[in-house]
């Protein structure tokens, strides 16, 4: 391919995944107070019958959770993934496999000086509970340690974009909105949960709606100097509630933080605890464009204690939303687990690529294709690269 050629393609998909400049980025949100709850239930399921000895099926449930609260002082987070997979084989004799596994994890960072919005230095807390079917004791750590950086949640910036955008495509705002009513409006988004608890589920709507419409008015853009009914429907549909009206649109977060501690297994998955461990993690998050989300967290863990080895692991994502159905998610997650002198060392690689069509607001129809690399110097059935094609459907919870 000559050189010309290239930077052509360079450029066609620079443009296509929101390379052009846009006149409000994400990143122009700075407000550290958000909070957001993200919970997604997916399933896949398969079934062969004939030609067979028995009925050959596999299913397999995932459930992924994620609630963080941002304030000045502190951050928490809490996570939740959980893994079902339950198969049986073609042959007479072949039993049911299932494998199940859990994680809950959660962490706090409380910043030093809690009343300043730059301060980025701050110290954590963390603790990681798991539970597999293939062992009969709980796996459990805690640990503390130091940090600095901060991620800020975008995602009401990026709905207050959505919401001009529609107020303006059906006639309710006729002139142009500056930045700085995109970041009013983000701020009352970003507010919902304090009018909610403050007037109640069935009446803060309207509370909401009438400080949204002041903001706008200070633009001197809406028709007739009012929202109205209509503009009050059209804004609905971008801000209500996912499972009735409003669009799902995913987390914008832009940021990064770095971490570094010590912690203590209380009991691994064969019941022995005691043994200290060395921490570390960067997470970087950034909204390419207004229709894009990159990010990536990479982590090193070791414990302290002899012949026990060190996991290295890189998780990275990005996301392009191609409509307001049409979601395009890429995954890569590299892993080096680096284990004693009685085991090889294993690196494994995965690469998903996948396109969600939103059937509803909650539910959508995922189709992927995979590809996995494991490399452990020992030959058995998993030396040549796995590919893989799936479709599957995702019902998001909250």
């Amino acid at each position: 391919m000559n050189k010309q050629k290239l930077s052509l393609l360079v450029g066609a998909i620079f443009m296509s995944t929101g390379g052009a400049v846009q006149a409000l980025d994400l990143t122009a949100y700075t407000f550290p107070d958000s909070r957001y709850d993200e919970a997604f239930l997916e399933g896949q399921f398969s079934a062969n019958d004939g030609n067979q000895d028995q009925t050959s099926y596999d299913m397999i449930l995932d459930l992924n959770f994620d609630s963080v609260l941002s304030t000045l002082p502190r951050t928490y987070d809490i996570g939740l993934s959980g893994h079902t997979d339950l198969s049986r084989g073609k042959n007479d004799g072949d039993r049911t496999q299932d494998n199940t596994f859990l994680d809950i994890s959660g962490k706090v960072d409380t910043y030093f000086n809690q009343g300043q919005n730059q301060e980025k230095r701050f110290w954590f807390g963390s603790g990681d509970i798991r539970y597999s079917d293939k062992f009969d004791d709980l796996f459990a750590k805690a640990g503390i340690g130091l940090g600095y950086g901060r991620i800020i949640n975008a995602t009401p910036l990026a709905k207050a974009i959505r919401a001009i955008e529609e107020l303006r495509e059906h006639g309710v705002i006729l002139g142009d909105v500056s930045d700085q009513i995109h970041i009013d409006l983000a701020r009352i988004i970003d507010r919902e949960r304090e009018f909610r608890s403050k007037f109640g589920g069935e009446e803060y709507k309207s509370k909401w709606y009438s400080e949204l419409e002041a903001a706008l008015k200070k633009s001197g853009s809406l028709k007739n100097d009012a929202l109205g009914a209509s503009g009050t429907l059209h804004m609905d549909r971008v801000l209500g509630d996912v499972d009735r009206l409003g669009e799902a649109i995913s987390v914008r977060k832009h940021g990064w933080v770095v971490r570094g501690g010590v912690g203590v297994v209380l009991q691994d998955f064969n019941g022995n605890s005691g043994d200290p461990s060395l921490d570390l993690e960067w997470e970087y998050a950034n909204p390419i464009g207004l229709q894009s989300q990159f990010t990536n967290t990479l982590k090193y863990s070791t414990i302290l204690a002899d012949d026990t080895g060190s996991l290295l692991s890189n998780n990275m994502s990005y996301t392009y939303e191609l409509s307001d159905r049409i979601d395009w998610e890429n995954t890569w997650l590299a892993s080096l687990d680096i284990r004693d002198d009685r085991a090889n060392d294993l690196l494994t690689n995965s690469l998903a690529s996948s396109f969600l069509y939103y059937l509803t607001n909650r539910l959508n129809a995922r189709f992927t294709v995979a590809a996995t690399s494991v490399e452990d110097d020992i030959v058995n059935d998993n030396d040549d690269l796995a590919l893989s094609a799936f479709g599957s459907l995702r019902y998001r919870l909250k």
